[in-house]
């Protein structure tokens, strides 16, 4: 019984995402991969934002991955990388969340969502949602907007 239930927590840990799986930098990245469903509980989205510095997006990339539910686990704003790790789902162990980012030309700047969930094939198999990278995005679109565009905001009670 007692082999059972460490060879039971030995497979359940195994499954488990940890920051090794993540790339360390953004140089380490293909911001030109192929979108959605890259591998076993793995998804990968991308998006450029014109008009952002590095320096923008890098702030943006930690709001981003805190409002959706996200603790920061490594940051470094020199190698292009923000990482966020989730926590226990109703079906992940934990998930973990990567924001790459990189200037395409000094004005805009490249960021790449890397989500890795737990290997494990649970009881409903690989269920990781690949809704996380969306929402870790919309973050990033809604705090730069907010942020650093509110001079275009319009009050309609300014222009009567």
């Amino acid at each position: 019984m007692k082999t059972l239930l460490l060879v039971i927590s030995l497979v359940m840990l195994n499954g488990c995402a940890t920051i090794g799986m993540m790339p360390t930098d953004a140089s380490e990245v293909d911001f030109d991969a192929v979108e959605g469903k890259t591998g076993w509980s793995e998804y990968q989205h991308a998006e450029t934002f014109y008009g952002y510095s590095p320096e923008q997006v890098y702030e943006a990339a930690k709001v981003g991955l805190g409002n959706a539910g996200f603790s920061l686990r490594k940051v470094d704003k020199i190698k292009g990388v923000v990482i966020g790790e989730h926590g226990m789902t109703a079906h992940d162990w934990n998930v973990l969340a990567g924001v790459y980012f990189r200037s395409l030309n000094g004005k805009d700047t490249q960021v790449r969502v890397l989500v890795e969930g737990s290997k494990d094939i649970g009881f409903s198999g690989d269920v990781t949602s690949d809704g996380w990278s969306g929402k870790i995005l919309s973050g990033l679109r809604t705090y730069l907007n907010d942020t650093y565009q509110a001079v275009l905001k319009v009050d309609k009670d300014d222009i009567k």
